[in-house]
């Protein structure tokens, strides 16, 4: 009830906003109500926002039915943990994603221009940029997985049992981070018929996996379940879509924009984990 009251005052809010913004429509422009007056206008981007809708339906499978299968697969404790795991690996999602809503306006705007090299120039920079914000979150929680628990919950068990899942949970999403960037260069092309067929395919390739998986190791099998979906995602399809619009990219994208900035990364991370000698205390004074 409270989450159904939200989302209408949010409607609301964004309705009276938006026919504020609206310009003036001088008398007898107005649209009517005839079917040819309602569908002559969106008719062009129809099939573009079809596609759109579709993905943002698939995204919500994708990101809903790992939670809902495991919600019969494991037991309510093993649930928990697997859930408070998820939720904060979900860290590193939650940094990358709102650049999207500033890249894509400005990306479409170069495309609309006939700036190639400022297309992908633009695509590179936000790339490497979230590389430098993600990645160092996403090794946090990959080498840290334990001690971020703990300072969080203060719960040695939920610590143990939830940490291992954290560190898979993370990693996938550090590659999933960088995997939307393909999907930002359709968005920009007005192209999303590699996103649609790629969001098939990822769906087709996660569910019999982390159902399996799960069945076989439990709560470990389904955050090896994710990583290796993006992994594969990340290796067989981001590379067709690089070569589908922008041909010689793809090598460039991966060592100089993300290679340069994860490999240090990674390395530093691994170094920091293997001398630090961490307190065993929450709170370190």
């Amino acid at each position: 009830t409270y989450q159904l009251l939200v989302a209408v005052i949010e409607l609301t809010g964004l309705a009276a906003k938006s026919y504020g913004l609206f310009p003036t429509v001088p008398t007898g422009q107005a649209l009517g109500w005839s079917p040819a007056s309602l569908w002559s206008p969106i008719r062009p981007v129809l099939k573009f926002s079809l596609s759109i809708a579709f993905t943002s339906s698939v995204w919500v499978m994708v990101t809903q039915t790992d939670k809902l299968l495991l919600s019969k697969l494991l037991l309510l404790a093993d649930y928990g943990y697997f859930t408070l795991a998820v939720l904060a690996a979900s860290g590193v999602m939650m940094i990358s994603g709102p650049v999207s809503g500033a890249l894509l306006p400005r990306m479409a705007r170069l495309q609309a221009e006939g700036n190639e090299a400022g297309l992908i120039s633009l695509y590179r920079n936000a790339t490497q940029m979230v590389a430098v914000i993600a990645m160092p979150a996403c090794m946090m929680l990959v080498f840290f997985a334990e001690q971020v628990l703990w300072v969080w919950t203060g719960d040695a068990q939920a610590t143990e049992q939830a940490g291992p899942v954290l560190r898979l949970y993370a990693l996938g999403n550090g590659f999933l981070a960088i995997a939307a960037f393909p999907y930002y260069l359709q968005f920009a092309k007005g192209d999303l018929k590699l996103h649609l067929i790629g969001s098939a395919f990822f769906v087709v390739l996660l569910i019999p996996l982390l159902i399996l998986a799960t069945m076989r190791y439990g709560v470990i099998g389904a955050g090896l379940a994710w990583l290796a979906s993006n992994v594969i995602y990340f290796s067989v399809w981001v590379p067709k879509v690089h070569r589908r619009f922008v041909e010689g990219l793809h090598i460039q994208w991966l060592w100089r924009d993300i290679g340069v900035i994860v490999l240090p990364t990674v390395i530093g991370a691994a170094l920091v984990h293997s001398v630090v000698n961490w307190p065993q205390e929450r709170i370190c004074l």
